[in-house]
């Protein structure tokens, strides 16, 4: 107290020294500042009686009141006894029911505890009310009112600190208050709740104690929510309305909403609650949800927005718990609360923003919302779910994440499937706002990092556009789906640029939807007279595919709506719209469509004179028998007329008739090209689509050709002459190609701009020349159908190319020679066209005029290729392939002296492989010939031949794969070729023994031969590929020399030993792997053994070998039991079947085959066959055991039974089977590809093999042996 006294002055000294007129202590009395003083004491004491008058009581106060206000006073009070205050005024408080005077107390109090006095008489003040509240001694009255409410004014007022803090019975207070809610004055209940909500956030209700263990809080809780849920439902006063809701919000925090609604049913209050104080108990009899759902239904209709948007807050903390489950938010919609919140939103229009903002902190839970009412079709709140959510990302574009795009979408594109589920249609306004949330999402950040999206985009457009056609009433509709259609492809094509894969099915998806349903729709309901915003739509949505599309998609895109006759249906809009608008709309869209058909900037000829094209097509065609000399404007609008007169006729569409189109084209061309020679009607581009546009039409088989104009088509030939125009740089039509190739007249500027294509083909064969089915730059499977088809000059113009370019030319004789290669590799029968039109002429006069390594071997190339693909009857040109024969063998006589042999060489060899192949059929034979006789070659055929078998057992390594063992073989099947022409060729005059004479008995051959002897080493020693090679080698020279030998009845002058090592040989591969290697030593060796007159050849080589036998005893054991025969043997049995025939044919047949082909032996093989593996081999072996009588009654007797089951079985067989028929020829396409030379002579060698290639089929062989074994046995 001294601290204050010090710092007052002597006038304020004398006042506090006085005494007041009551005489109490000078202490007690504090001055104020207008000069008088305020005796505690004596204010105490009126305000403690109650029977003072009012007014005098009020008058203290306001004089208190003012004298507080200056910071002197309150200084001088809180050295004196400020708490002596405390008392007398709360008593004054709870004694006058005057509304003013105690206004006017609650307004002191509350300038005292916030003056600047300590804080305990602030804490005094909150204890003393709390406990005249808690006391229960005053019944609930008007004066209870005020105190409650200075209770709320004093919990509100200081924000330091908690005030609640002082409060020292909380508990008592709690249940006081709580009780306190029953009561009917609405006022009482509005500062109760109040009171209460402040002290839930102060910490001071019974769930902040830790010691109230001996409590049931939920039952606290339960009671507290159903008492301001009550209040809620009952009060008409915004103000209490607010307080409820502010403490129903304290209360959803603390989870007591959570844990009241577990219950379904709520019978009354909680058995721990007090009785109301006048004795009225209230029952609930509804669930609790349902009477949250009625409470908050007068908040939300309130004019105050503060009380509209915490509801909408405590609804949207409520259910976005994650203890809400779907039967809430049921209840919600069932009683109506959405129609409640969208009446707000209409009534708050003029908090808008703020309402936004609110509405984006509940975006969760109206989600939940949005999902449970768009699962129940044609839902009434469907449209305001939908308009909220739409409103929220419009404005709050960013508050979606990636998981809520993701559900919204999802949502939307149920929406939009359900009508092709067979539901019911959704009703317009719905519709529309789905329409426009999706548009919002694809819009949205978020949407362009998820991939999954695109699934959902594509899948929701597409039936948006489905749903919107099937509703025929509704334009709206459908302008809406086209509108989200739009968005999708052209947001998806931007945001999926960097996944490729997405952004290329999310194209083809949305041109597939455009193509399926809005094309055919859009052609159907034109001549029902359509709306002319939606045929616009459409267009719009065509355009843009085609703008913003890929290169690829779009371009697809593009030739589907011209092939679908898009000029048509663009003019019949036309027609039907004939407005500005739909005029500019087709004409862009057209020059859209060219520009991706043919390339960019095609389509400017439109653009620049759309306003000036007519809308009828007949018009349009009228503009070009107009002269453009005298009006500029003409000739651009004649351009954009022809333009599209070419992309028309391209694709085989005529939005006119063909003989009008051809008459006009006629008149333009008489009138704008015959008559300007400077030709300055347009560019070259310009002109060359005009000729080809020409062609096109003439081509055109519906057009009268009687009517064409002799002079148009001079003028057009001129014109090619002339201008030397690029035909084929541009897209070309293989009609009107067909047509330039047709006519004789300008087959000479043809043969100039052919010779330009082979030079740009030849330096970029992988180039992609086709634009569109029917539409191609011009490329070589065009050129190779036009020979195909036959009636036309391509084939003779390229050959008189290649006759006609003069010396120093190399490069271009290279490129169409190399184009000629890759027409025969598309179409191998042009070798026969090349052939009769005079090819060999042209290559010899190539070969003469030019001595280029590189020419040689490109012509080479194309030499091989014409000769292995022709038909011998188209080679009659004997004397220039002579030439040409001469010339290789110049060009190959360096390499032949010197025993070097590469790439190019072996091609050269392969060419006189297939020249000697032809002499077999009466062609080529001089240059065969020349061949044959030719000494280089042969000395350097024997001194290869000597080189390999001098390596012995090491030949084997020397197979294709190596330069030697590659050369060998290509001799070799040179020297199989020569031995059959010179079968063919020389015939009488050759002595065939001469290749069986031994190096030391022989004269130099004036012929490619290559010994018998030495055959037999390389059939021994060498690689797989040279065994087949020798083996056929040898096969034909026994084969020849046993048609001499029949023929003159001559006897081999050979030694028996010379014989039998040559039997050693065959009969040693006689099993090898390679069927055909071992076909043809069974063949060698039947001929050997059959020579033999006298038979002591077969006595000695069969009769005593036990080789042989030991063959026929693996095929007994390879027939009767295949598991002990060896593995080698297994694989090849049909040679030994062949031996056995042999022999059993033999006029003596070797004893020792009786006991190989025993009864049990024979049993054996019967109880092992089944029709299934039976084989014509086999049938012709149990046939000659059925003739030597090796078999008995019963082995006959089944063998009858098999080849009756035998037989359905390959009649069965026959009727399932398809004949197809290989070509074995195969063109090169670089001189590099000798394996697939010799791939090719050896199949042309073994296709004219009689042991390979024969003609019956299995089948066929089987049924004539099994026939024929019949037939004997019937007989016998």
């Amino acid at each position: 107290m001294e601290e204050y006294l010090d710092d007052g002055d002597e006038n304020e000294l004398e006042m506090a020294d006085a005494a007041c007129e009551k005489g109490h202590r000078p202490s007690m009395a504090v001055a104020t500042a207008e000069g008088g003083a305020i005796c505690l004491v004596c204010l105490s004491a009126l305000l403690s009686d109650r029977r003072a008058l009012t007014h005098h009581v009020s008058y203290a106060l306001s004089q208190l009141s003012a004298a507080i206000r200056c910071p002197e006073f309150v200084r001088r009070l809180a050295g004196r006894q400020p708490h002596l205050l405390v008392s007398p005024l709360v008593r004054a408080l709870s004694s006058f029911d005057d509304e003013p005077l105690a206004r006017q107390l609650i307004d002191l109090v509350s300038d005292l505890s916030g003056c600047g006095l300590p804080c305990s008489v602030f804490g005094d003040f909150i204890t003393r009310i709390a406990d005249f509240l808690s006391s229960g001694a005053l019944a609930w009255s008007r004066r209870q009112f005020f105190m409650l409410h200075c209770l709320g004014v004093l919990l509100n007022s200081c924000k330091e600190y908690n005030p609640a803090a002082h409060i020292r019975d909380k508990a008592a207070l709690f249940s006081t208050l709580v009780v306190g809610l029953q009561l009917p004055s609405e006022e009482i209940r509005g500062e109760i709740m109040f009171v209460l909500y402040k002290m839930s956030l102060q910490q001071a209700t019974p769930w902040d104690d830790e010691n109230n263990h001996d409590i049931d809080l939920s039952s606290k809780g339960n009671s507290l929510l159903q008492l301001s849920l009550e209040a809620l439902l009952k009060t008409q006063k915004d103000d209490v309305r607010i307080n409820c809701v502010a403490l129903l919000m304290v209360l959803a925090r603390r989870g007591v909403f959570d844990n009241s609604f577990e219950n379904d049913q709520i019978g009354g209050f909680n058995k721990e609650i007090d009785k109301p104080i006048h004795g009225d108990e209230v029952v609930f009899s509804s669930p609790l949800i349902e009477m949250f759902a009625d409470a908050i239904k007068g908040p939300l209709l309130s004019s105050d927005s503060q009380l509209q948007t915490s509801t909408l807050d405590l609804v949207f903390h409520i259910f976005s718990s994650g203890a809400t489950c779907l039967k809430k938010i049921q209840a919600l919609v069932e009683n109506n609360i959405a129609d409640y919140v969208f009446e707000a939103l209409r009534l708050s229009a003029t908090a808008e923003e703020v309402f936004i903002q609110r509405l984006a902190i509940g975006f969760p839970t109206l989600l939940a919302v949005l999902r449970y009412v768009t699962e129940i079709p044609l839902h009434p709140v469907q449209n305001h779910a939908l308009k909220l959510v739409w409103t929220c990302i419009t404005n709050c574009p960013g508050i979606m994440s990636i998981s809520q795009v993701e559900e919204i979408a999802v949502i939307l594109t149920g929406i939009f499937r359900r009508p092709d589920m067979g539901e019911l249609a959704m009703v317009s306004e719905t519709f529309t706002l789905a329409c426009s949330t999706f548009v919002e999402i694809l819009r949205s950040p978020s949407a362009c990092n998820i991939q999954q999206l695109a699934l959902l985009f594509q899948e929701a457009s597409r039936n948006a556009v489905i749903a919107s056609l099937s509703s025929h009433e509704d334009p709206d509709k459908l302008l809406y789906s086209l509108y989200l259609l739009k968005e999708v492809y052209t947001c998806g094509v931007e945001g999926y640029s960097h996944a490729s894969c997405a952004r290329k099915e999310l194209e083809e998806n949305i041109i597939e939807t455009c193509l399926t349903y809005l094309l055919p729709w859009l052609g159907r309901v034109i001549d029902g007279g359509q709306d002319e915003e939606i045929v616009l739509g459409i267009i719009e949505t065509f355009h843009i595919v085609l703008l913003v599309g890929s290169e690829i998609q779009a371009r697809h895109f593009a030739e589907s709506l011209v092939s679908s006759s898009w000029f048509s249906l663009s003019f019949g809009c036309l027609g039907l719209f004939p407005t500005d608008q739909m005029k500019t709309r087709i004409y862009l869209m057209l020059s859209s469509v060219i520009d991706r058909l043919l390339g960019s900037d095609f389509g400017e000829s439109i653009r620049d004179c759309y306003p000036n094209l007519p809308s009828d097509p007949l018009e349009l065609i009228y503009l070009l028998g107009q002269s453009y000399l005298d009006d500029p404007l003409m000739a651009s609008c004649q351009c954009a007329v022809l333009m599209m007169l070419y992309v028309n006729s391209l694709y085989g569409e005529r939005f006119t008739d063909g003989n009008q189109v051809l008459a006009s084209l006629e008149q333009y061309i008489l009138v704008n090209v015959s008559s300007n020679s400077s030709c300055e009607i347009a560019n070259s581009m310009m002109l060359s689509q005009l000729v080809h546009l020409y062609a096109l039409v003439r081509s055109d088989p519906f057009s009268c050709q009687s009517l064409c104009s002799t002079e148009a088509e001079k003028s057009v030939f001129c014109l090619i002459a002339e201008m030397e125009l690029d035909l084929f740089s541009i897209g070309l039509h293989p009609r009107a190609v067909k047509w330039f190739f047709q006519q004789e007249e300008i087959m000479k500027p043809l043969s100039y701009l052919v010779l330009n294509f082979c030079r740009s083909y030849s330096t970029n064969k992988a180039q992609i020349c086709t634009q569109s089915n029917c539409i191609k730059l011009l490329d070589i499977q065009m050129i190779a159908d036009l020979i195909v088809s036959g009636d036309n000059f391509v084939t003779e113009l390229l050959v008189s190319l290649v006759k006609e370019l003069e010396e120093g030319r190399e490069d271009d004789i290279s490129h169409l020679v190399n184009a000629m290669t890759d027409i025969l590799n598309i179409f191998p029968g042009a070798s026969d066209e090349f052939s009769l039109h005079g090819i060999a002429e042209a290559l010899n006069r190539v070969f003469y005029l030019t001595h280029d390594a590189l020419i040689i071997k490109t012509c080479s190339l194309f030499i091989f290729n014409v000769l292995s693909l022709a038909n011998h009857e188209t080679l009659s040109q004997d004397k220039n392939w002579l030439g040409i024969l001469l010339k290789l063998l110049e060009h190959l006589r360096p390499k032949l002296v010197h025993y070097s042999f590469g790439q190019e060489e072996h091609l050269i060899l392969a060419i006189f492989s297939l020249i000697l192949h032809y002499s077999t059929r009466q062609v080529l034979q001089e240059a065969s010939k020349a061949i044959l006789l030719d000494k280089s070659l042969a000395s350097a055929v024997e001194k290869v031949v000597q080189t390999a078998c001098e390596k012995g057992p090491a030949l084997n390594a020397y197979d294709e794969e190596t330069p030697i063992g590659e050369t060998l073989i290509f001799l070799l099947l040179l020297y199989v070729f020569s031995l059959r022409s010179l079968h063919a060729v020389f015939q009488e005059t050759m002595d065939w023994q001469d290749f069986f004479q031994l190096a030391d008995e022989s004269y130099p051959s004036s012929v490619i031969c290559i010994k018998c002897h030495d055959l037999c080493r390389l059939l021994h020693f060498g690689s797989s590929i040279v065994k087949l090679v020798s083996s056929q080698c040898l096969l034909e020279l026994l084969t020849t020399v046993s048609e001499q030998r029949e023929k003159k009845k001559k006897e081999p002058n050979w030694s028996v030993r010379y014989v039998e090592s040559v039997i050693t040989v065959a009969e040693g591969l006689l099993f090898y792997g390679d069927f055909t290697t071992s076909s043809n030593c069974r063949a060698c060796l039947s001929m050997l053994l059959g020579w033999e007159k006298s038979g002591s050849l077969d006595k000695k080589v069969i009769g005593n070998s036990k080789w042989f036998r030991l063959v026929m005893e693996e095929l007994i054991m390879t027939l009767a039991a295949p598991c002990f025969a060896s593995r080698s043997f297994t694989n090849q049995h049909k040679p030994a079947a062949h031996m056995a025939i042999f022999f059993l044919k033999m006029d003596k047949v070797p004893s020792w085959m009786k006991s190989v082909f025993s009864h049990s032996s024979i049993s054996g093989i019967l109880n092992n066959l089944s029709a299934c593996s039976l084989t014509s081999d086999m049938v012709k072996l149990f046939r000659e055991l059925r003739v030597r009588k090796y078999l008995n009654k019963e082995q006959v007797d089944a063998l009858h039974n098999l080849f009756q089951v035998c037989r359905k079985q390959v009649y069965k067989d026959i009727s399932r089977e398809e004949v197809v028929e290989e070509n074995i020829h195969k063109v090169m396409k670089t001189p590099y590809d000798t394996g697939d030379v010799c791939t090719v002579l050896i199949k042309l060698l073994l296709s004219s093999n009689s042991y390979y290639n024969e003609i019956q089929s299995e089948h066929e062989k089987l049924l004539e042996e099994i026939d024929l074994f019949l037939q004997f046995s019937t007989i016998q």
